[in-house]
């Protein structure tokens, strides 16, 4: 094989359950980063409760940082990572920045509607949940590679 050439990786769609346990993994990590920063704006505020609308908008930031920063730099955030699971395009390719904002704006219905939209992987041939479909991206689980 020509030092050039990678090869082939082998991966099919993640089913729920594997993605449920990678969004809670990262549900853990957000809330450890908001406790930080509300840490320290109750420290800078003088030891008053912090409330309203500027600090709600700086946790969605931050929230929309997390997941935007990973899915564009490598595919998968932290939790995806420890489920060996990984965001790509239909191509098999890293999805563009428009794919990537259409996801993360729909993946809260998808969520909010009791799960439906997550549940909605098992209706069709694709395997795709609502905001998979709707900004054609594909979660894929990678096996372990065997060394």
């Amino acid at each position: 094989m020509d030092s050039s050439e990678t090869p082939a990786i082998s991966a099919y769609p993640a089913g729920v359950p594997r993605r449920l346990g990678a969004l809670l993994y990262d549900a853990l990590l957000v809330i450890a980063l908001w406790m930080g920063t509300l840490f320290l704006w109750v420290i800078a505020s003088g030891g008053e409760s912090v409330e309203g609308l500027g600090v709600q908008l700086v946790l969605l930031a931050e929230l929309i940082v997390f997941y935007l920063g990973f899915w564009s730099r490598q595919g998968q955030t932290l939790g995806m990572a420890a489920w060996h699971i990984k965001l790509v395009d239909s191509n098999g390719q890293p999805p563009s920045w428009r794919q990537l904002c259409v996801r993360l704006t729909i993946a809260p219905l998808s969520f909010g509607t009791a799960g439906l939209g997550f549940f909605w992987f098992y209706v069709g041939t694709r395997q795709q949940t609502w905001h998979d479909r709707i900004s054609d991206t594909f979660v894929v689980h990678i096996p372990k590679t065997k060394k």
